[in-house]
C-alpha cells in the first residue's frame, strides 16, 4: 500500500499536478472554486491580448481543477450560451504556448484531453480538438488517434495531428487510413501529403484510382506535395475519365511535384517535369501554366536559365512573355543585359517594347545606349517604353533627348513625356520648357504648359495668362490649369475679369478653381478673402455673379456674410446665384441662413436650392446622428412640395439611426413619397454594422416587409427579400424553411409523451412512415409551404427551448390551424370572420388566458405575420405587429399536471383544410447561466453589491411584487407592480447592473428618488423599456430606454434582442448624468442645460433639483429581471 502511495505521489509531482495544486491560492476545489472561476469567465472576451493573458494567468494559478471546471462548462449547441467559456479555453490554449512555460502547457493539455475523452457531444469534442491543435504536442498524438475513424471528428483530429507534425503523427495517420470513413480518409490523406510522409506514398497511390472524385484529387495533391519519384508516372498523365476539374489541376500538381523534387536535390527530374509541361501547354489560355513551369526552371537553373527566358520571347503569348520578363531581373550582370539587348533587336516592335521596359526596371546602365537608340524608333510602342526607361537609366544626361521628343509627340507620347519631365528638378526643366514653348506644336505645347504649372514657374505667369486666351481648347485648358497652380492674390482682378466674360463651361470651372486657389494662397487666414470681397463691392451684376459662384470654394465667415448680403440684392439673377452659393457652402456655417430662406422665400427655385443645401450640410456636419434627425424633423414640419420633401427624405436615409427608420416609414403610406421613402429604407438596411442591432429588430423587419409587399418589380422584390433575410440572419435568426424544399422538416409522430415511450428503433420506424405521409401532402410552390388539407402536421427537425419565431401564414375561408410550441398546442390560427376573437390566442389554455387581447387578423386569403416569443413557460405573440398575447403561461395540453416541456419541436398544425406558410425564421434565446459575483478589479475600483443574490436585504418598498430568484431580482406583476428602492440614499455614484426584458416590458430606474410620490417627477426616472416593441412605436424620444423621462431623450438601438441580458452603467455626478447600454453611450447630459428652455415634456420635474435620494426599480406591470447590481459612491 505504501509503495502504491509513493508511486502515485511521484507521478503527481512529475506531471506537475501536485506543484500546481500547492501554488493555487485560496479555495482550490469543489464548490469553493466555482464562484472564482465564474468571476474570471465573466470578464471574457477581454478587450486586449494582454488583458486576456492576465485572465488566463488567474485561471492557471487556481490549478488543474480550475482548468477542468472551465472545460466542463463548454456546452452543446442549444444548451445555453457558453461563448465566454469558449473564449477562455481558446485564450488558455494560446497563453500556454509562450516560450519556456512547458509545464503550464502540459497541465492545460492534460485537462483538455481529459475533457475531450469525457465529451458526449460531438460539437463540444470538435471544439476541444481545435484547441488541442493550438496547444498539443507529442503527448496528444496517441489520444487523437482514436478520433480518426469518427466521420464527424476525423477532420479536427487530423488537423491537430497535422499541426503537431513529425514522424509519429504521420505514422498514426497512416495506420488509420484504410479503416477511416470516406470523409475522414480524405482528411487523413491531405494531412499525410502536407506532412510529406514518404512512407505513405504506396498506400496513397491506391486511392488515385478511386471512383470518388474528391478522394482521388486529394490523393493526387498529397502525392505531388510529397514529391516521391514513385508518384511521377501517375502525376504525369491525366485519366481520360477524370473530371474537368481534375484535368485542369493536373499540370499544377505535376509542377508542385517538380518543385518538391528540386527541394530534395533531384534537379534533373524536376527540370524534366517542368519542360514536359512547358512543351504541352502552349495555348494562350494556358499561359499561367507555362509561366509556372518557367518559374520552376529558373528556380532550378538560376543564371543558366537565361536561354529559356530569351526563348520565351519568341512565344506569341503576351502573358507568358511577361512572366519571363518578370523573372529576368533575377539574373543580373552586364553579360545578361547584352543578351537581352541583342534579343530585343531581333524582335518585332511589341516584344522590343516589352524588353525595353524590362531593361528600365533592370537598372543596368549598360543598356542605356540601346534604350537611347530606341527613343528614335519609328514604332510608337518602342518609343513609349523607351521614354521612362531612358529617364530611369540616364537621369539628367538624357533630358535633352527627351525634350527633343516633345515637339513631334502625339497624345499618347505626350502623356508619357509629361510624367517623365515632372520627375526632373525645376531648375533644369523650367528654362528648357520656356525655351521651346513657342516653337512647339500641339499636343506637346500643352505638356510644357502643364509642367510649368506643376513646377511652380511663377515667373512665367504672364506668358500663361496669354495662353489662357488661346482659341485652341486644349491649349486653353492647360493654361487655365496652370494658372490654378501659379496665381496669387494680386492676379485676382485679371482672373475675375476672365471669369466674368467666360462662356465655355469647362473654362468657367477652371477659372473658378484658379480664383479660389489664388485666394487660398494668402498665408494670413484673417485677410485671405479681402481682395476678392473688395472686387465684389459695387461690382456690376455680371461680375458679382462670377464672384459669388466662387465663394463656396473659398469658404469662411466673411465670404458667407457677403453671400448673405447679396441674397438681398435688387437684381433677381444676383439673388438666385447668392442662394446657389449658400447651398454649396463647404461647412455648417451657412445652415441657419439656408433655413431662413426655406422659411421665408416664395420662389420655388430658391426653396429647393436652400433645402438641398441645408440637407447636404446637416448630413456632413460634425454632430450626433440624433441631432441630425431632430433638424430634419424640424425641416419636414415646414410647408413644402413633395419634390422638396424627397430631398429631405434622401438626407434622412443617409443618417444611420433608428429614428431614420421610423421617420422614413411614416411616409410609406404617402403615394407621392412612398418610392423615395422605400428606396431610402432599403439603402439604410442594405448593410448592418455590428453595433446597429436595431436594423435586425422587430420594427426594421416589419417596415422592410411592408416595402417588399408593395413592390411590383420582381428584381426589386428579390432585393428586398435578400435585405430582410440578411438582417434577420444578423439578428441571430436562422431559416426553418428555405423556400425551395422540405429539408429541415419531418412528419408528425404521435405526441410528446408517446414519443418518449418509444424505443429508438420504434421511433425511427414511425418517423420514416410519418415522413412518407408528409411528402404526400406538404409541397413547396413558388417559395410557399403549401398543405393540401389531407394529411398531418409538419414538424421542424430540431427541438427548441427558448426562442423567437417569425412566420407568415395564410388560410382560406373556414380555415383552422395553429403553431405548436415545444410540441404542445397551440398559438391559434383560424378564419377570424367565423371566430370573432381572432387568431394568436393560446387556445388550449384552461387556467390562464386563452383568448387574444385583440383581433388583429388580415382578411382571409391575405398574408398574416406572427412574431412569437417562448421564454421559460411564458409566451408572447404579436400578430401583424399588434400584441395579442402578453407574457402568458403556456399550459401543458398533454400532461395538465406538469409545466410545459423545457424544449420540444415547432409544429405547423394540420386541421383538415389548406394552409400556406412562408418566411419561417427562428432565433434561439440562450438560457441563463450561473450569476458570478463582483469581479476583483471592480472591488479594487470601489464597487460594492447592492443585491446579495439571495434575498432583498437592503431594499424596501414592494417586496411582494419583486423577489430574489436564482441570483436575480425579478418583478412579478401578478403579485404587485410597485417600486423597489434601496434603503440607503445615494448622491453621486456609478451604478452597474444587468437586465433582461420580456416582450413589451416596461420598468424604470429611479435615481435620487424619494420613497413617496412619482419618481419620474419627484426624483429622476431612467426608462427601462423594450422600445423596439410595436406597442411603443409611437413614443416620444424622451420615453425611449435610458432616457431621463420627460427631460433628456436617449439614443435608440443599443438594446440586445428580447430574452438576452443587457449591461447598463449609470454615472451621476453633480448635475451630469451618463447612461451606457451594452457599451454604447445613449445619454450624456447636463441637467441644467437640458432644462434651460423648459423640460421637453412640458411638465414640472422638481426632483431634478434633488442632490441625493434612493435608487430604485420602478414597476409598470411587466416581467423584468435584474442581476449583478453594484454601485460605487463618488
Amino acid at each position: 500500500m505504501k509503495k502504491a502511495l509513493v508511486a502515485v505521489l511521484v507521478l503527481a509531482v512529475s506531471s506537475g499536478w501536485l506543484i500546481a495544486a500547492r501554488q493555487a491560492p485560496g479555495p482550490g476545489r469543489g464548490e469553493d472554486l466555482k464562484p472564482l472561476v465564474s468571476s474570471i469567465l465573466e470578464r471574457f472576451p477581454a478587450e486586449t491580448s494582454s488583458a486576456r493573458d492576465g485572465l488566463c494567468a488567474e485561471i492557471l494559478k487556481l490549478g488543474p481543477a480550475a482548468i477542468r471546471e472551465v472545460c466542463g462548462r463548454v456546452l452543446a449547441p442549444g444548451a445555453g450560451d457558453d461563448s465566454k467559456v469558449r473564449f477562455a479555453v481558446n485564450g488558455l490554449a494560446v497563453y500556454v504556448m509562450r516560450p519556456e512555460v512547458e509545464s503550464e502547457r502540459a497541465l492545460f493539455v492534460r485537462a483538455l484531453l481529459a475533457s475531450l475523452a469525457g465529451s458526449r457531444d460531438k460539437n463540444v469534442a470538435a471544439f476541444f480538438l481545435s484547441q488541442v491543435q493550438v496547444a498539443g504536442k507529442k503527448e496528444s498524438i496517441r489520444p487523437l488517434a482514436g478520433y480518426l475513424i469518427d466521420e464527424t471528428l476525423a477532420g479536427p483530429a487530423t488537423a491537430a495531428l497535422r499541426t503537431i507534425g513529425g514522424p509519429e503523427a504521420a505514422r498514426v495517420l497512416l495506420k488509420a487510413l484504410d479503416a477511416a470513413s470516406l470523409t475522414a480518409r480524405s482528411a487523413i490523406i491531405k494531412s499525410l501529403g502536407e506532412l510529406r510522409s514518404r512512407k505513405a506514398v504506396k498506400k496513397i497511390l491506391r486511392y488515385t484510382e478511386s471512383a470518388q472524385d474528391g478522394l482521388r484529387r486529394t490523393a493526387l495533391f498529397a502525392l505531388a506535395n510529397i514529391g516521391d519519384p514513385a508518384a511521377g508516372p501517375v502525376l504525369s498523365k491525366s485519366r481520360v475519365a477524370s473530371s474537368f476539374r481534375e484535368r485542369s489541376e493536373a499540370p499544377s500538381l505535376y509542377l508542385l511535384y517538380g518543385r518538391r523534387l528540386a527541394e530534395s536535390g533531384k534537379t534533373s527530374e524536376a527540370l524534366d517535369a517542368a519542360r514536359s509541361v512547358l512543351d504541352s501547354y502552349v495555348r494562350p489560355e494556358e499561359s499561367h501554366i507555362a509561366a509556372e513551369a518557367l518559374a520552376l526552371i529558373v528556380s532550378v537553373l538560376g543564371e543558366r536559365a537565361l536561354p529559356d527566358l530569351l526563348r520565351a520571347m519568341d512565344s506569341p503569348n503576351h502573358d507568358y512573355r511577361g512572366a519571363a520578363l518578370d523573372a529576368a531581373p533575377s539574373i543580373p550582370g552586364i553579360g545578361a543585359t547584352a543578351r537581352w539587348v541583342e534579343k530585343a533587336a531581333q524582335c518585332g516592335p511589341a516584344v522590343w517594347a516589352e524588353i525595353t521596359e524590362m531593361l528600365g526596371r533592370r537598372a543596368d546602365p549598360s543598356a542605356l545606349p540601346f534604350v537611347r537608340e530606341s527613343l528614335l524608333s519609328r514604332d510608337m510602342p518602342v518609343r513609349l517604353a523607351a521614354i521612362p526607361a531612358a529617364a530611369r537609366l540616364g537621369g539628367e544626361a538624357v533630358f535633352p533627348d527627351l525634350l527633343r521628343l516633345v515637339g513631334p509627340a502625339d497624345e499618347d507620347e505626350a502623356a508619357v513625356l509629361r510624367t517623365v519631365l515632372l520627375g526632373y528638378r525645376a531648375g533644369l526643366v523650367v528654362p528648357e520648357c520656356v525655351r521651346i514653348l513657342e516653337s512647339t506644336s500641339l499636343p506637346g505645347k500643352t505638356i510644357l504648359i502643364e509642367v510649368l504649372g506643376e513646377k511652380g514657374a511663377r515667373g512665367e505667369i504672364d506668358r500663361v495668362f496669354v495662353l489662357a486666351g488661346d482659341p485652341e481648347p486644349a491649349l486653353r485648358a492647360a493654361a487655365l490649369g496652370a494658372l490654378a497652380k501659379l496665381a496669387r492674390e494680386k492676379d485676382l482682378p485679371r482672373l475675375v475679369s476672365m471669369l466674368e466674360t467666360a462662356i465655355d463651361g469647362d473654362d468657367i470651372l477652371r477659372l473658378q478653381e484658379a480664383v479660389a486657389s489664388a485666394v487660398r494662397r494668402n498665408p494670413d487666414s484673417m485677410k485671405r478673402a479681402d481682395a476678392l470681397l473688395e472686387l465684389l463691392k459695387n461690382a456690376p451684376p455680371a461680375r458679382k455673379i462670377a464672384i459669388l459662384r466662387v465663394l463656396p470654394k473659398v469658404g469662411g465667415t466673411r465670404p458667407l456674410q457677403a453671400a448673405v448680403e447679396e441674397h438681398g440684392s435688387a437684381d433677381a439673377q444676383v439673388q438666385s446665384v447668392a442662394v446657389y452659393a449658400l447651398s454649396q457652402w463647404p461647412d455648417f456655417q451657412a445652415a441657419d441662413e439656408l433655413l431662413r430662406i426655406v422659411k421665408t422665400t416664395r420662389m420655388k427655385k430658391h426653396l429647393l436650392l436652400a433645402i438641398e443645401g441645408y440637407v447636404r450640410l446637416v448630413g456632413r456636419a460634425n454632430m450626433s446622428n440624433p441631432k441630425k434627425i431632430e433638424l430634419f424633423q424640424g425641416l419636414l414640419a415646414l410647408p413644402m412640395d413633395d419634390i422638396d420633401r424627397k430631398a429631405v427624405l434622401a438626407g434622412v436615409a443617409a443618417v444611420r439611426e433608428p429614428e431614420s427608420l421610423r421617420l422614413l416609414s411614416a411616409y410609406l403610406d404617402n403615394s407621392a413619397l412612398r418610392k423615395t421613402a422605400a428606396a431610402g429604407l432599403l439603402d439604410l438596411a442594405s448593410e448592418q454594422a455590428p453595433h446597429e442591432r436595431w436594423l435586425s429588430g422587430h420594427e426594421a423587419t416589419s417596415v422592410l416587409r411592408r416595402i417588399e409587399a408593395s413592390l411590383a418589380d420582381p428584381a426589386e422584390k428579390e432585393r428586398a427579400d435578400k435585405v430582410i433575410f440578411e438582417r434577420l440572419r444578423q439578428g441571430g435568426f436562422v431559416p426553418l424553411f428555405d423556400g425551395r424544399g422540405l429539408g429541415g422538416w419531418k412528419g408528425l409522430v404521435a405526441d410528446p409523451p408517446a414519443r418518449a415511450r418509444m424505443t429508438p428503433a420504434e421511433l425511427a420506424k414511425a418517423q420514416a412512415e410519418a415522413d412518407e405521409r408528409m411528402r404526400a401532402h406538404w409541397k413547396v410552390t413558388d417559395g410557399v409551404l403549401v398543405f393540401d388539407g389531407k394529411g398531418e402536421s409538419l414538424c421542424a427537425l430540431g427541438d427548441y427551448a427558448d426562442f423567437e419565431l417569425v412566420v407568415d401564414w395564410k388560410i382560406e375561408k373556414g380555415g383552422d390551424s395553429g403553431l405548436y410550441l415545444r410540441g404542445s398546442p397551440q398559438v391559434q390560427i383560424w378564419d377570424a370572420e367565423a371566430n370573432p376573437a381572432g387568431s394568436g390566442g393560446l387556445y388550449n389554455n384552461q387556467k390562464g388566458r386563452s383568448q387574444p387581447l385583440e383581433k388583429a387578423d388580415h382578411p382571409v386569403d391575405e398574408w398574416n405575420t406572427f412574431r412569437i416569443f417562448m421564454i421559460g413557460e411564458r409566451v408572447s405573440v404579436y400578430l401583424n405587429d399588434r400584441l395579442v398575447v402578453d407574457n402568458t403561461v403556456l399550459e401543458n395540453y398533454w400532461e395538465r399536471d406538469k409545466p410545459i416541456y423545457p424544449s420540444g419541436q415547432v409544429e405547423l398544425q394540420a386541421h383538415g383544410n389548406p394552409l400556406y406558410f412562408r418566411n419561417i425564421f427562428i432565433r434561439e434565446i440562450p438560457r441563463d447561466t450561473n450569476v458570478p459575483g463582483i469581479a476583483e478589479d471592480e472591488k479594487t475600483e470601489g464597487f460594492a453589491p447592492l443585491f446579495n443574490g439571495r434575498d432583498l436585504e437592503g431594499w424596501t418598498g414592494d417586496t411582494s411584487g419583486y423577489a430574489a430568484e436564482d441570483g436575480k431580482i425579478v418583478i412579478h406583476p401578478g403579485r404587485g407592480s410597485g417600486n423597489l428602492y434601496t434603503v440607503k440614499e445615494y448622491a453621486d455614484f456609478v451604478l452597474r447592473f444587468e437586465f433582461k426584458l420580456t416582450p413589451a416590458a416596461n420598468n424604470g430606474l429611479g435615481i435620487r428618488a424619494p420613497l413617496e410620490g412619482d419618481a419620474a417627477y419627484a426624483g429622476m426616472e431612467l426608462q427601462i423599456l423594450e422600445d423596439g416593441s410595436p406597442v411603443y412605436w409611437g413614443l416620444k424620444p424622451y420615453q425611449y430606454h435610458g432616457s431621463i423621462y420627460g427631460v433628456v431623450p436617449a439614443r435608440r438601438g443599443a438594446l440586445k434582442p428580447v430574452g438576452e441580458w443587457n449591461t447598463e452603467e449609470v454615472t451621476v455626478r453633480g448635475r451630469h448624468v451618463t447612461v451606457v447600454v451594452n457599451g454604447v453611450t445613449i445619454v450624456d447630459a447636463d441637467i441644467d442645460a437640458a432644462i434651460a428652455g423648459g423640460t421637453v415634456d412640458g411638465h414640472d420635474h422638481p426632483g431634478l433639483m434633488r442632490k441625493s435620494g434612493h435608487i430604485g426599480f420602478l414597476g409598470h406591470g411587466s416581467i423584468t429581471e435584474f442581476r449583478k447590481i453594484r454601485v460605487k459612491e463618488l
